[in-house]
């Protein structure tokens, strides 16, 4: 386990915000870690999904005459 060094302000936070969930202050911040852990996996999903759709469209130009044409 590795050790946490927070200023006062966030430790009175954490406390509190433990007290209301009733849980230690220990399993709120592995809550939090799962949790955002959790959400990096969700995006890198969201990242994995969409990648093939992702097309290079430096070289495109629009040229509004040639499409009013057709």
């Amino acid at each position: 386990m590795q050790n946490l060094q927070i200023n006062d302000q966030v430790a009175d936070q954490l406390h509190n915000m433990a007290k209301q969930e009733h849980v230690s202050s220990t399993e709120l911040i592995e809550r939090l870690i799962k949790k955002h852990s959790e959400e990096l996996n969700k995006q890198g999903e969201l990242a994995a999904f969409f990648r093939p759709f992702q097309k290079n469209m430096s070289d495109f130009s629009f040229d509004r005459e040639d499409a009013n044409a057709r």
